[in-house]
C-alpha cells in the first residue's frame, strides 16, 4: 500500500525510521503528486534508497522540529512559485489567495520563503547542511534585480547562508550532492547546483561573469553579465558559470538532463497523488489543477522575453514516450474513484512542443528556436502530438482529453492536420493563446510572432469550429506595460481589440521577475542583446496601459480619460468607455 511521506514523529516510529536522511521543507501544501517539485525530488530521492521526510509550510520553531535532525541535508524550496509572486502582484498589492495552499489561504508561507526557511534551519539546527532548490532558488542563482526590492540583490545562496544551490531540473544534481554527503563519493563537482567558494583555481573551461559589486552598481555592467549567463545557457553543453560577490565566488556548474528511460521512471514512483489527510478534505486549488493531468515534456524553446522557463527547465525539449504517458493514465490516473474521463491536460510548458528536438550535436545560441525564423535544425513535426493525442483519447474510460497548458499558434500553423485535430477532439468550449500584443516594436521586444499569426490562426480555427459544428472561441491574452511598449502602443492594441470585438476579462500587467530577459530591460532600459535604449513604463504610465486595455470598467474610466488626453485623443473618450465592446 502506498504510503505518504513522514510528516511527523509518530510516522517515523511506525516506519521504523530513528533519524531521516533527508528533510525536505516547502512552502506548498503537501501533495503527494509529481507536479509538485520538492515532493518529487523527495520521492526520487527515496527511489534512490534515501529515508526522506517532508515540512509543507512550517510556521512555528515546533513545526521546524517535527522531523527531528536530518544525517545528511534539508531541503529548502518556496514551492511551485517564487514567494514574491505568490504574495504580490504586479502593483505590489498583496495577493488574497495561494492556490497552493489549504482553502486557498494567503499567507501561509513567508516573503522569500527560502531565505526566511534556511535561516530558521540553520538557528535550531547548528551545523546543519542546507540544499536550496525550486523555482525560487533557480531563478535567483546569479545576481539579480528584485522588483519587488527595486535593487539587485546577491545570488540567494549568499543571502540564505546555504551550503548549495540546486536550479532546474535538478534529480541529478541532487542526488549527487546527497552521495557526497553520504560519503559514497568525493567529487565536488554537481550538476545543476551551485555553490560558494574562495578558490576557482582548481577550476577549467568557464566562463566569468561581471561581478555583483559591478552589476549592482553599472547597469551596463548588468545587461552585459545577463547576456553572457543567458547565452551560455542556451547551448545543449554550457561552460560552468562564475560570478564574484564580495571576496568569494558564486560557481554555477553546468546543468545535466536525465534520460528519457530516467525521466520516465519519475512517474512510476510510488506517489498518493493526493492531499496529505493532515488538511482534512480542506481544498487546496492547484490539487484540482493536475488531479487528471500528466506532463509530457519539459524544456521550452519558444524563447518568450518575460518567460523564465528556458532558465529552469531548459530550452531543449525532453520528451516521455506515449507508451510512458499512456501507462499513467491507465494506472494512476482512471482507478481513480472520482475520475468522470476528463483528462485535463497532457503537455508541459507549450503542449505542441512535445516530441520537436534539436537536429544539432551542440545546439545554438539562439534565444528562441522559432522566432524571428524557424532554426533549420528545430524538427518542428506535430505528428508526435497528434498521436499522442489520438492514442490516449482511444484509452477505454477516456472520454476527452483538453489542451490545458496551452499551445503555440505560430506551431500550430505548421500543420492544418493538428488544428483539425484539436477542434475537433480538444478544446472544452474556449482555446487560451497569447498573442500578448499586436504592435511590431512591442513584439520585438517580447519575442513573440507578428499580429497577422494570429489572426491567421484565429481565421482557420474559427473556420474549423463552424465547419465541425462547433461553438467555440479563443481566449487570447495581452500583456501591457511590457519593456517597449508606450502609451500609444497601449492605444493601438486598445483600438485592436475594439475592432475585432475581443473583450478581455484579465489583464496581465509585466511584472518582472528574476533572470528574464524584460526584467533585464526593465531594470536597465537596455536590449541586452542589441545595447540599444528601451522605452519603459513606470509608474502612472503602468496604470494607463492597464486601465487601457479594459476602457469599459468604471473603475478605469478616470485613467482611459487621462491617458487619451495625454495622447491628444480626447475624441475616443466616448466612443471607449461607453460603447460595450
Amino acid at each position: 500500500m502506498k504510503q505518504f511521506l513522514p510528516t511527523n514523529k509518530s510516522d517515523l516510529q511506525k516506519r521504523g525510521i530513528d533519524q531521516l536522511d533527508i528533510i525536505m521543507i516547502t512552502g506548498d501544501a503537501y501533495i503527494d503528486h509529481p507536479s509538485f517539485g520538492p515532493v518529487l525530488i523527495a520521492r526520487y530521492l527515496e527511489d534512490k534508497g534515501f529515508s526522506v521526510g517532508i515540512i509543507p509550510q512550517p510556521k512555528s520553531d515546533e513545526d521546524f522540529n517535527k522531523l527531528g535532525r536530518p544525517k545528511l541535508f534539508f531541503g529548502i524550496s518556496s514551492g511551485n512559485l517564487d514567494s514574491m509572486v505568490s504574495h504580490y502582484t504586479a502593483d505590489k498589492k498583496i495577493r488574497r489567495t495561494d492556490m497552493y495552499s489549504p482553502n486557498n489561504e494567503a499567507g501561509r508561507r513567508p516573503d522569500r520563503a527560502t531565505i526566511v526557511y534556511t535561516n530558521k534551519v540553520k538557528a535550531l539546527f547548528l551545523g546543519a547542511k542546507v540544499v536550496l532548490g525550486g523555482v525560487e532558488a533557480s531563478l535567483r542563482r546569479f545576481a539579480h534585480y528584485d522588483y519587488w526590492d527595486d535593487k539587485v540583490r546577491r545570488s540567494i545562496i549568499f543571502d540564505a547562508k546555504a551550503d548549495f544551490l540546486v536550479y532546474g531540473m535538478a534529480e541529478r544534481g541532487i542526488l549527487e550532492i546527497a552521495k557526497s554527503l553520504e560519503g559514497k563519493t568525493e567529487s565536488a563537482l554537481y550538476h545543476n547546483t551551485a555553490i560558494i567558494t574562495k578558490d576557482i583555481s582548481h577550476l577549467k573551461n568557464y566562463l566569468i561573469l561581471p561581478s555583483y559589486e559591478d552589476v549592482s552598481s553599472d547597469k551596463n555592467k548588468y545587461a552585459e553579465a545577463f547576456k553572457l549567463y543567458y547565452t551560455e545557457g542556451r547551448k545543449k553543453h554550457p561552460r560552468a558559470i562564475i560570478q564574484p560577490c564580495q571576496g568569494r565566488y558564486l560557481v554555477v556548474f553546468p546543468p545535466e538532463n536525465l534520460s528519457q528511460e530516467k525521466f520516465e521512471a519519475l512517474f512510476t514512483l510510488p506517489f498518493v497523488r493526493a492531499p496529505h489527510p493532515m488538511y482534512k478534505g480542506k481544498k487546496i486549488p492547484a490539487w484540482d489543477f493536475v488531479k487528471y493531468s500528466t506532463v509530457s515534456h519539459r524544456g521550452c524553446f519558444g524563447g518568450c522575453s518575460f518567460c523564465a522557463i528556458s532558465q529552469h527547465q531548459g530550452k531543449y525539449i525532453l520528451s516521455r514516450s506515449v507508451e510512458s504517458i499512456k501507462q499513467e493514465i491507465k494506472n494512476e490516473i482512471i482507478p481513480q474513484d472520482d475520475f468522470t474521463g476528463q483528462i485535463l491536460d497532457a503537455g508541459g510548458p507549450t503542449s505542441n512542443m512535445f516530441g520537436m528536438s534539436c537536429k544539432s550535436e551542440e545546439g545554438c545560441t539562439r534565444a528562441s528556436c522559432i522566432y524571428p525564423t524557424q532554426c533549420k535544425n528545430l524538427d518542428a513535426s506535430l505528428k508526435p502530438s497528434i498521436k499522442l493525442l489520438r492514442e490516449i483519447r482511444g484509452l477505454p474510460g477516456i472520454k476527452k482529453i483538453s489542451i490545458g497548458s496551452g499551445i503555440r499558434y505560430d506551431l500550430a500553423l505548421l500543420d492544418d492536420e493538428y488544428i483539425e485535430e484539436i477542434v475537433k477532439h480538444h478544446v472544452a468550449g474556449q482555446l487560451s493563446v497569447a498573442p500578448e500584443h499586436i504592435c511590431e516594436e512591442v513584439l520585438l521586444m517580447m519575442g513573440k510572432p507578428k499580429k497577422e499569426k494570429f489572426l491567421e490562426f484565429e481565421e482557420k480555427f474559427m473556420a474549423l469550429s463552424k465547419r465541425h459544428g462547433k461553438k467555440y472561441f479563443l481566449v487570447p491574452y495581452f500583456i501591457s506595460s511590457h519593456p517597449g511598449s508606450t502609451l500609444q502602443h497601449a492605444l493601438e492594441l486598445t483600438l485592436f481589440l475594439k475592432k475585432n470585438h475581443i473583450k478581455i476579462e484579465q489583464v496581465q500587467n509585466f511584472t518582472p521577475t528574476p533572470m528574464t530577459v524584460s526584467t533585464c530591460m526593465y531594470y536597465t532600459g537596455i536590449d541586452p542583446f542589441t545595447g540599444k535604449k528601451v522605452h519603459v513604463p513606470k509608474g502612472e504610465e503602468r496604470s494607463f496601459q492597464r486601465a487601457l486595455l479594459q476602457p469599459q470598467l468604471e473603475k478605469n474610466y478616470r485613467q482611459v480619460v487621462k491617458a487619451l488626453k495625454q495622447l491628444r485623443r480626447g475624441d475616443l473618450i466616448k466612443p471607449l468607455t461607453k460603447t460595450p465592446f
